[in-house]
């Protein structure tokens, strides 16, 4: 719980710094886009889960909200991979990886539920915000935008400098929790290998092909592409 929250809070703390560099209305655009891919993901993933997979309404909107929505782990080990071969791109990455956790679980709420008159929108909001993920990622996003990168300095030694070590503790932590669930295989091996290699290089194309539309550059394009292709751990 305490590695997790860190870990969020520090990739929502990032990305308000950098949202207060730029103005938000040049945002506004990729914002969007971002929030219309995240939303049409699920949508893709789902029939496949519950029709060809054979998974409950349930199993199939969870498994898809995970794949429409986006890995912080991910985005943080491709964060070191472009640093260190010098692979510039877009700074406010974190802003849109903080609002690309949003549109998936939203999505994935209505699909397990099923959408009809009786559904309450504002419960569904509810209880998407006051989920820990967001309310950390949003709440960070706002607390580095407000106090910019001065304000941060006294807590950067624990929210910066020890992001990669607290990354580490995480990814151990999800293999172990990985490796309980092996014997799941016994039920959809061979569609859960296949799905979760297809999925991800769709995705991924889909992300290519909204960096470009967008105009990124070169390394921004290939981030939206790992940030497309990525699952939520969440």
């Amino acid at each position: 719980e305490l590695v997790s929250l860190i870990l969020l809070l520090s990739i929502g703390l990032k990305g308000g710094i950098e949202l207060g560099k730029q103005p938000v209305t040049d945002l506004a655009l990729q914002a969007f886009a971002v929030i219309l891919m995240g939303a049409a993901l699920p949508l893709a993933a789902f029939p496949v889960l519950r029709f060809l997979g054979r998974f409950s309404r349930a199993d199939a909107a969870a498994v898809a909200a995970h794949y429409g929505s986006v890995s912080v782990a991910t985005y943080a080990v491709a964060t070191s991979y472009f640093t260190a071969r010098q692979i510039d791109y877009e700074a406010h990455m974190p802003f849109l990886l903080t609002i690309l956790e949003i549109p998936a679980i939203v999505v994935g709420i209505l699909l397990a539920r099923g959408v009809s008159r009786e559904i309450q929108f504002g419960a569904v909001a509810h209880e998407v915000f006051r989920g820990k993920g967001i309310v950390l990622l949003l709440g960070g996003l706002l607390i580095g935008w407000a106090v910019g990168p001065e304000g941060m300095a006294p807590m950067k030694p624990l929210f910066f400098d020890l992001f990669s070590g607290i990354l580490a503790l995480f990814l151990l932590e999800m293999g172990l929790i990985t490796a309980a669930q092996f014997g799941i295989l016994r039920k959809h091996g061979l569609f859960l290998v296949l799905f979760g290699i297809g999925m991800p290089l769709f995705s991924s194309v889909v992300g290519l092909t909204l960096g470009y539309a967008l105009g990124l550059s070169l390394g921004g394009t290939a981030m939206l592409a790992i940030l497309a292709a990525s699952a939520s751990y969440i």
